[in-house]
């Protein structure tokens, strides 16, 4: 209605100023620059709605090539996004398949698609590894977030698994403040300083892992058998103390833990204080001890000072005689005191019981 009205109201305007205009006309001269410009009002008006009409035109020209631009770029986009989602695809099933040089090359092409990309860099790390690609495996793990520390561990795992230890603990030490946050950091040292050799740092960083709990209870109780009896009997042969820093800046419960225990058992053992050894295995030694000592167990050379620890093992299979690793132990002992018939009892019955502790544990 409103719209009716407006039209109505310039109509009525057109018809009263219409002749007046076309009667007197007017007469405008534009002089600028030495050039001059004559027309008649009605002439300026037409002249200057033509220019707004023409303005007008083009504006709506150009805004129709813009969003044709920004449509033909986001289809390219979109486009290019689904070859990168496709291409991740293709790579996890790769990498599942250890089939690493494609892997490599299909989450490389991924990464054309930024979602996931710390996920998918790392992954093209461990592929292009695999695929013998080592430098370009350290490229990409080397461009992943500096601010993580992502980057640190996937660096010093490569290092590691290409046999540079020692350059992975060199990384890591660099990074170590951030292992309260991320514990995988502070694990991969401690892995790292194991296979290193560097006993006595593994021994110093202990307090920190177990302070800032890089460790599950329950896992813990497994890791300190794969620290203590290694570093110990190491460090036993270049002058172990227990009156070191090293030693007695350990929490006492880790000091008095049957792993470190263990240890200090297999440093007496190779000073040739047998029966010491052997007292301290029994006094630390539980039944649930045994499968994560077992490894360790069995390279302590403790002689024919087995008496009390044979009693302890016998004692126990009262109450478990289908114990595989109580066996396993008297084979041990059995071997110590150069008995070979008795261990070779012992390991049938190890094979009896716990076949894949026959397969894996039997004496060289």
């Amino acid at each position: 209605m409103s719209k009716l009205l407006l039209l109505t109201l310039i109509l009525i305007l057109a018809m009263l100023l219409g002749p007046v205009l076309i009667n007197n006309p007017g007469y405008i001269k534009l002089i600028v620059a030495g050039y001059s410009v004559e027309m008649t009002l009605l002439g300026l008006v037409i002249a200057l709605g033509l220019v707004l009409l023409a303005g007008a035109l083009l504006v709506t020209v150009l805004r129709h090539l813009a969003r044709w631009q920004k449509w033909s770029f986001s289809f390219f986009r979109v486009r290019r996004a689904k070859k990168a989602q496709a291409a991740f695809a293709l790579g996890l099933q790769a990498y599942a398949r250890q089939q690493w040089s494609q892997a490599s090359e299909q989450l490389q092409l991924a990464l054309n698609d930024p979602s996931f990309a710390t996920e998918k860099r790392m992954l093209a790390s461990y592929a292009s590894l695999y695929a013998g690609k080592t430098e370009l495996a350290g490229h990409l793990a080397g461009a992943l977030e500096v601010s993580g520390s992502n980057s640190a561990f996937v660096q010093a795992d490569l290092l590691l698994q290409q046999g540079q230890a020692g350059e992975a603990c060199r990384l890591l030490a660099q990074h170590l403040s951030q292992a309260k946050q991320d514990p995988a950091l502070g694990q991969l040292y401690l892995q790292a300083l194991q296979q290193a050799g560097q006993w006595q740092s593994l021994l110093e960083t202990v307090p920190q892992a177990v302070s800032e709990r890089w460790f599950s209870k329950d896992s813990w109780q497994q890791r300190r058998f794969a620290i203590y009896p290694a570093a110990i009997s190491q460090l036993s042969l270049q002058g172990f103390s227990e009156q070191a820093d090293y030693w007695q800046n350990l929490p006492a419960k880790e000091r008095k833990s049957a792993a470190a225990m263990l240890g200090l058992a297999w440093a007496l053992a190779q000073q040739g204080q047998n029966e010491q050894a052997e007292q301290k295995l029994v006094q630390a030694l539980t039944l649930d001890d045994l499968p994560a000592a077992w490894p360790y167990l069995r390279q302590i050379p403790l002689g024919r000072s087995v008496l009390k620890l044979r009693k302890a093992v016998q004692h126990w299979l009262r109450d478990h005689p289908t114990n595989g690793y109580l066996y396993a132990v008297l084979a041990y002992l059995a071997e110590q005191e150069g008995d070979k018939e008795q261990a070779v009892m012992a390991w049938q019955k190890v094979r009896q019981y716990q076949p894949e502790l026959w397969q894996n544990a039997l004496p060289a």
